[in-house]
């Protein structure tokens, strides 16, 4: 479980120092019953697909998504600016708890995956595709921003509780000394509706036959 996080944000890369520590286990001297059970609904303790691809189509977001941990120095592993990172120790489309998805806003001098992530709308939906054959579709509930050192690990870094979609990347102002931003922008989505891949991909086939069949009756 992770019990709290230092949040630091350099040239549009969010970075993470995790710190965990297991919950203490106090035994019962006539039972020896853990007085701390599991809870049996954290995402950590269950089985997660990961998730492959996510599209926002307002903010031409349409990126793969890849799994990211911890490096050597204990920050969180960031893809290029091609790709979506997916926090693979916290939850997971489909589980309680939030999962969280950070990617760049600019690198390289190339414009991120979540370059407009600033202009999310309450109301908003957006699609992420599942390593189980489904399609799960998220509303956007709220954007906000923090200071960099200001996430608040109760939302953001738990694998309990309702189901939340977490989009972070940087934003606010640009420290040109340090060639970093000094806030974090954060939208929160939750699930509205899920469908299976296989029916969008019947879908497109639909249509196509139809565009041929109206092309020989022409």
């Amino acid at each position: 479980m992770v019990a709290g996080l230092v949040v630091a944000v350099g040239a549009g890369v969010v970075a993470l120092r995790d710190y965990l520590n297991e919950p203490p286990i106090v035994l019962s001297t006539d039972s020896a019953v853990d007085a701390n059970p599991p809870d049996p609904l954290d995402a950590s303790r269950m089985e997660r697909t990961m998730p492959l691809a996510i599209r926002y189509e307002g903010l031409r977001i349409d990126d793969e998504i890849i799994s990211v941990g911890l490096d050597e120095d204990n920050e969180l592993e960031v893809p290029d600016e091609t790709e979506v990172g997916w926090w693979k120790f916290g939850s997971a489309p489909g589980l309680p708890g939030a999962t969280v998805m950070a990617a760049h806003v600019s690198w390289n001098d190339r414009a991120g995956p979540f370059h407009q992530l600033g202009n999310a709308e309450i109301g908003d939906r957006l699609e992420v595709d599942t390593g189980d054959g489904y399609t799960r579709i998220y509303q956007v509930v709220e954007r906000t921003m923090y200071g960099k050192s200001e996430l608040p690990a109760e939302r953001i870094w738990r694998t309990t509780g309702p189901e939340t979609l977490v989009l972070i990347t940087c934003g606010g102002d640009f420290n040109p000394n340090i060639n970093r931003y000094r806030h974090n922008i954060v939208v929160y989505a939750i699930p509205v509706d899920q469908r299976e891949i296989d029916d969008e991909l019947d879908d497109v086939e639909t249509d196509e036959q139809d565009d041929e069949t109206d092309d020989v009756s022409a």
